[in-house]
């Protein structure tokens, strides 16, 4: 059986990458607009990237209203500031709420219609507007994926639009952008990164090159995770490395059960989505570990357990040990009640996430009882 593997955009890395933004736009488009959220521009973040914009013959224009998980409206109204300003070209900066909604707006500025139209995979022939990407959480990946999650309010579903047309042009992660992510902040894009990396190499579509990528992402997460929490900057670096690694891992192997319960309680209770994946992460470890212990068993080694003397069979129990306590020396919320999920939602949640995009990526079948069983466990 063939494989897929699709190459990820251009990244540029470290210390001085954000310099370089205004020279490498030569080319995609004269008038910008800037898509970011309230946070990254009260952090002063906003104002170092218009500085260095300005340094270039662009015309520029911001739209600073994205949200978390955001929602057709926000893709909306950021779509209307594109419209305004007539911007050619669109600049994210923040995590991957910012950088699905630019991506979104792209869609719409050269194919037009609703984005609700787009969901599902290659709903569209037109190549969007370039976007260029400036993450500066350590956990979505969006920057090198070739897709988008957008919230439907209507339906209570997080929309997935992928696309090979989807990769941004160049994505610039620097080093001085995540100094002085806050903890919690860091702690909760790990474990979405962590997530990503664990559940692509397991899945359905893993292939020897994202097997590479992701084994190489949850070594340096589970090296880096608990330091960049703790304000470390070389590690937050490290962080922001892994998370592109692992966006670029996933984007062609596949997600799993981890994100289809984690979208579906993102999509109603508006749960922060690296919080969603941490509390699901280590029940769909334990069900899924029957499937592939040769590979539970790595990822239990590159989390830093030592397997020595131990079956896989027995190796591979431990890797969901490691991520109980990664989430636990992070400090991140382990149980559904803690961040306002109500057991009476079970049921209705559990009916969601069966039909929801990433599950069929999962290496064992997964039923609505088991859905409801793993919602139970993260009571």
């Amino acid at each position: 059986m063939s494989q897929r593997f699709s190459s990820p955009p251009r990244l540029i890395l470290g210390d001085g990458a954000l310099e370089q933004l205004a020279s490498e736009l030569a080319g995609f488009g004269t008038k910008v607009l800037v898509v970011t959220d309230p946070g990254i521009a009260a952090a002063g973040i906003l104002d170092r990237v218009l500085t260095v914009l300005r340094t270039g013959e662009l015309e520029i224009a911001t739209f600073t209203d994205v949200v978390g998980n955001p929602d057709i409206a926000t893709v909306e109204a950021a779509d209307r500031a594109r419209i305004d300003s007539g911007a050619d070209i669109l600049v994210a900066i923040g995590g991957g709420s910012s950088m699905d909604v630019a991506k979104s707006v792209a869609i719409l500025a050269t194919n037009g219609g609703a984005i609700a139209d787009y969901e599902g995979v290659d709903k569209f022939s037109t190549p969007p507007l370039p976007v260029i990407a400036i993450p500066t959480t350590v956990g979505s990946g969006s920057e090198v994926t070739k897709g988008a999650v957008i919230t439907n309010p209507d339906t209570q579903v997080k929309m997935v639009i992928v696309s090979d047309l989807m990769f941004v042009k160049i994505a610039l992660l620097d080093r001085r952008v995540v100094a002085g992510l806050p903890g919690r902040i860091a702690a909760t894009t790990g474990m979405d990164a962590l997530t990503h990396a664990i559940e692509a190499y397991v899945a359905k579509g893993a292939n020897p090159v994202t097997d590479a990528i992701n084994i190489g992402a949850i070594e340096i997460i589970g090296a880096n995770l608990v330091k960049a929490s703790k304000g470390d900057e070389d590690a937050l670096y490290n962080m922001l490395v892994a998370s592109s690694m692992a966006g670029i891992g996933f984007h062609d192997a596949g997600l799993g059960a981890v994100h289809a319960l984690a979208n579906t309680i993102g999509a109603h209770f508006g749960v922060h989505h690296g919080t969603a994946n941490a509390l699901f992460l280590p029940y769909v470890m334990d069900f899924n570990v029957s499937s592939s212990p040769a590979r539970f068993a790595r990822i239990a080694r590159a989390l830093g357990e030592d397997t020595s003397g131990l079956t896989d069979a027995q190796a591979a129990e431990r890797a969901a040990s490691a991520v109980h306590r990664l989430a636990q020396e992070t400090g991140v919320p382990r149980k559904l009640s803690e961040v306002g999920v109500p057991a009476d939602a079970i049921d209705a949640l559990a009916r969601d996430a069966l039909v929801q995009a990433d599950l069929p990526g999962n290496p064992r079948e997964v039923t609505l009882e088991d859905i409801q069983t793993l919602y139970r466990k993260a009571l």
